[in-house]
């Protein structure tokens, strides 16, 4: 879930992306070009295309679901390089 406000930092990925937003109100920016989307809708992001998600709300949250077009997956964010693996980064803390 993001909160109220929150963005994912501009990045690209090495395979074709899809997003579903599953609650909220969002900007979707890909490649420079920002569209409005609602629950429901469905971007498709080709590879290495710069693109991020903001929630535009300031009192409710977003839920988006991603699925990656490949099992080895990452993510580069365009501000600082750093390329990481998909599931580095989205890996459940394991309970101890």
């Amino acid at each position: 879930m993001f909160e109220p406000g929150a963005a994912i930092p501009l990045h690209s990925h090495n395979c074709e992306e899809s997003v579903m937003l599953l609650e909220g109100q969002a900007i979707a920016e890909i490649d420079g070009v920002e569209y409005p989307i609602t629950a429901g809708d469905i971007t498709f992001i080709p590879a290495n295309l710069p693109h991020r998600f903001r929630n535009v709300s300031t009192t409710e949250g977003m839920k988006i679901l991603w699925n990656y077009a490949s099992i080895d997956a990452t993510r580069t964010l365009l501000g600082t390089g750093d390329t990481r693996s998909i599931d580095d980064e989205h890996q459940a803390p394991v309970a101890t």
